[in-house]
């Protein structure tokens, strides 16, 4: 049977953990109102990614003109040569000579990781992985990327995605320059000689904040900004949406994104807000969506509830099988191990915080590090958690419900925790010395 789920039961960290570390042959679809996406896995390595909103050879296309490599008009040519010939679009453009296969090679490897990038800011949506045999890709072009590469960056994606979220909200926000950046002569400076910090002006637990001012050069009473900041200003005019933009920036989404949240803190870029249309017609438009709105819902409503009164009858529903797929004990576990690794970051986030190392896991989910979701395991079953002068443990159960020391993660204090947790031992080791 195919290994299937949902995104709310199981991360997508976990599923390319499942796969990597067991080696699987497939492919992976993943499945949600706006958009299908497969990845395909050989022996645990990402070997392609497909998606429906846009088609590979766009991408590919998009790719090679947004980094250099291509000018827009022999892409234009490209595509009408593809339309004749029905090759693939990497294909023409090679044998037409209008990049080396080198420029291919590295063009496929940015699609596929952005579009599998783009799969970890999904917070719903389902999966299936249907292992294969034999899996066709295009093996002269695409070198295999390892599931641990992608889980790294993808981790890295997760933490900072809320933060920067709470500047860029949606791809169709429409941006433009602030006074202070229209006043700037974008003379940027080298990226080795920047020192990029990126502070959205966030504490953790607190509301917030207002952000600083652009940072200013004190001898040449300047604006510093790094050549990707230079890049990122000039593309926004006032008419471009965030994904527009991003289809426009040599970088990648995550790093648009990042750099347009930057500055967004530091005043030197802005929403433009359009005026919405208040008249009697805008006004009638609106009701009457609303009227039919209201309509389907009730429909699909009482739908739901005539379905209510089957389901306990039916052996055919989605968690009663996947409960019986001997895949899905596996996967548990490795979503087990994923979110306990999520606690230990959490926890020394807390102390960074606070100076002290929480005495349950409680304060983690009330001062808004983690959610009430993350403090219990696939079964829905608390973590455990214990704390004592020399470091602490995160507990985890195993499918039966019996204590797992595979599963606990331990971390000892360093010197100088165990003197912030208990000042008396840091006097008792100097005397010993």
């Amino acid at each position: 049977m195919a290994l299937q789920g949902t995104l709310k039961d199981f991360g997508l960290g976990d599923i390319f953990q499942l796969i990597g570390i067991q080696r699987k042959t497939g492919v992976l679809t993943l499945e949600n109102d706006q958009d299908t996406v497969l990845v395909k896995f050989l022996e645990g390595q990402v070997v392609g990614a497909d998606t429906r909103a846009r088609t590979l050879e766009d991408l590919l296309g998009s790719v090679l003109v947004r980094t250099g490599r291509l000018p827009e008009s022999q892409l234009h040519d490209a595509l009408a040569i593809q339309k004749k010939t029905l090759q693939r679009l990497g294909h023409v453009l090679v044998q037409s000579k209008m990049i080396s296969e080198d420029d291919l090679v590295e063009a496929l490897r940015v699609q596929s990781l952005q579009i599998v990038y783009r799969l970890f800011r999904w917070q719903e949506g389902s999966f299936v992985f249907a292992q294969q045999d034999d899996l066709e890709y295009d093996e002269k072009h695409f070198t295999p990327i390892s599931s641990e590469t992608i889980l790294m960056e993808g981790a890295r994606m997760v933490d900072e995605w809320p933060i920067i979220a709470r500047r860029v909200y949606s791809d169709k926000m429409v941006l433009r320059q602030t006074e202070a950046a229209q006043e700037l002569e974008l003379e940027v400076e080298s990226i080795v000689d920047t020192d990029l910090d990126f502070d959205f002006g966030f504490d953790q637990g607190e509301s917030e904040k207002m952000p600083a001012a652009p940072e200013k050069d004190e001898a040449s009473n300047k604006v510093k900004l790094s050549a990707e900041e230079g890049e990122i200003l000039h593309l926004v005019d006032g008419t471009r949406t965030v994904e527009e933009i991003c289809d426009r920036c040599a970088m990648g989404e995550f790093d648009t994104h990042r750099l347009l949240a930057e500055l967004i803190t530091r005043h030197l870029i802005e929403e433009t807000r359009q005026e919405t249309d208040t008249g009697p017609t805008g006004v009638w438009e609106r009701f009457g969506s609303r009227a039919l709105g209201w309509a389907l819902t009730s429909v699909v409503w009482g739908a739901a509830a005539l379905s209510l009164f089957t389901l306990s009858q039916n052996p055919f529903t989605p968690w009663r099988v996947l409960d019986r797929d001997p895949a899905t004990a596996s996967l548990r576990y490795y979503a087990s191990q994923g979110r306990m690794e999520r606690i230990d970051r959490a926890i020394q986030v807390f102390y960074l915080d606070a100076g002290t190392f929480p005495s349950d896991l409680v304060p983690l989910a009330s001062n808004g590090y983690l959610t009430e979701d993350d403090l219990r395991d696939p079964w829905g079953r608390r973590y455990g958690y214990e704390l004592g002068l020399g470091g602490y443990r995160i507990l985890g159960l195993s499918e039966d419900g019996e204590p797992d020391p595979e599963l606990d993660r331990v971390h000892r204090f360093t010197r100088m925790q165990r003197a912030m947790m208990d000042p008396g031992s840091a006097e008792t080791e100097e005397t010993t010395e």
